[in-house]
């Protein structure tokens, strides 16, 4: 048993002190990316209330100078950061991880989001912070220098759990994403040391700013699993819209690729328009992660079919131009809006409980992780004791999504980023 466990784990005391280093400065970085990157979403959403045409103009402009500048610039930067990660972690080659991931990655990702978020992108969080602590926790591997594939591999798996705990106060959906998605390669004895590091780096984020649900408690709404049956047909259709969603974004990504400067800037700024369009006639509701949003709905507020389909498009939109941006929580919004217009079908569930199941389901068919999908949401509403509707659903809605897409989107950009730096290093 010594041997079995002595093979898994780093020998060297500054391993272990890196580790350790390299947890605390992740819960510390991201925290301050998240606030700030609040920040910057709210003070778009101002903008927008007290100067409606203001989107018009400003969105575009930014929009287009960040694709511009991350693509001839920071290029590694773009997109959620979730790709990078997978593509790191299968590649064997050094030079390709730390283009991949950096510390100067991890700075410049926190620079774009808080000017996208300013611009008015409808973009995630979870995605960058997630690869905002694989870049960090990769970072210290210049001072430990470890040589065995496995280790660096669960290093980078390590710093993407982190980001997603971090992110979403959600300790067990971190660990399985880092395993489920990151990791999909890895060995199966490399699941323990990610977990012992992503359980200090949870410790340390309740120590650092408590241990509050990032969304809210829902744990006195119950379930009846005679009636899982009823979630089938919403899982379908959710698995459906997820499903599209993915192969729309592959087939727009690979369709706008150019290397000509002026089609880069006339697709941004096109898109962008797209984007700042749909914030004008929403009054900025469909900007930013989405998170206040699903807030409002949970409280059993309605916004309508026209927010899920605006934000559903402007997601698309935001994810195909690569500008940097997670899909994780306006995909959550969007499950939410389904959600929500779906439970006046349903009078044996609570609304909130068929609101929960939306969103795992459609997250589920986007990022095709069912795993991950079910216990972010149960951990950040605090429902873990509706696990097995949850996972009905997620894999319902996952089988569904690969029959319209069989590669996992995240597993595809990957793929892409692979391709990329392969080129450049030749």
């Amino acid at each position: 048993m010594r041997r079995y466990l002595s093979h898994q784990f780093p020998s060297q005391l500054k391993t272990y002190v890196s580790l350790l280093l390299a947890s605390m400065l992740a819960v510390v970085v991201i925290t301050f990316f998240l606030q700030v990157s609040d920040e910057a979403q709210q003070l778009f959403k101002n903008l927008v209330t007290s100067s409606p045409y203001l989107t018009l103009t400003m969105t575009p402009i930014i929009f287009a100078g960040i694709i511009y500048f991350a693509k001839y610039y920071c290029h590694y930067v773009q997109g959620s950061g979730i790709p990078q990660l997978i593509a790191a972690t299968d590649s064997r080659n050094k030079s390709i991880r730390e283009q991949l991931l950096s510390f100067r990655i991890a700075l410049g990702k926190i620079g774009f989001i808080f000017l996208a978020m300013l611009s008015g992108a409808p973009i995630g969080i979870e995605g960058p912070s997630i690869h905002i602590g694989g870049s960090i926790f990769y970072g210290f591997n210049r001072f430990i220098r470890l040589k065995r594939k496995l280790l660096i591999h669960s290093l980078i798996a390590i710093g993407g759990s982190a980001g997603l705990i971090v992110a979403f106060n959600a300790p067990i959906a971190g660990v399985l994403f880092a395993y489920e998605e990151i990791g999909r390669k890895l060995k199966k004895q490399a699941l323990v040391l990610i977990t012992v590091v992503s359980a200090m780096v949870y410790w340390f984020a309740i120590i650092y700013r408590g241990n509050a649900a990032y969304l809210t408690d829902l744990s006195s709404h119950s379930f009846d699993l005679t009636l899982v049956w009823q979630l089938a047909p919403l899982a379908v259709i959710v698995g459906v819209l997820g499903g599209l969603f993915s192969k729309s974004t592959l087939y727009l990504i690979n369709k706008f690729i150019t290397h000509s400067k002026a089609r880069v800037v006339t697709i941004a700024l096109f898109l962008g328009v797209v984007i700042a369009v749909f914030n004008y006639l929403s009054a900025g509701q469909i900007s930013g992660s989405g998170r206040e949003e699903v807030l409002q709905i949970l409280n059993n507020e309605t916004l309508g079919l026209d927010f899920v389909a605006m934000k559903y498009f402007t997601t698309l939109a935001s994810f195909v131009s690569t500008i940097p941006g997670g899909v994780f929580m306006p995909s959550i919004s969007i499950g939410a809006g389904i959600g929500s217009e779906a439970s006046v079908f349903y009078t044996q569930i609570d609304t909130e409980v068929i609101v929960m199941m939306a969103m795992i389901a459609y997250l589920s068919a986007v990022i095709r992780a069912p795993l991950t999908a079910t216990f972010v949401i149960l951990e950040m509403t605090v429902s873990l004791h509706l696990l097995m509707p949850g996972l009905i659903v997620a894999f319902i809605a996952n089988f569904i999504s690969k029959k319209i897409f069989a590669q996992p989107i995240y597993e595809a950009l990957a793929d892409n980023y692979l391709r990329l730096t392969q080129h450049q290093n030749q």
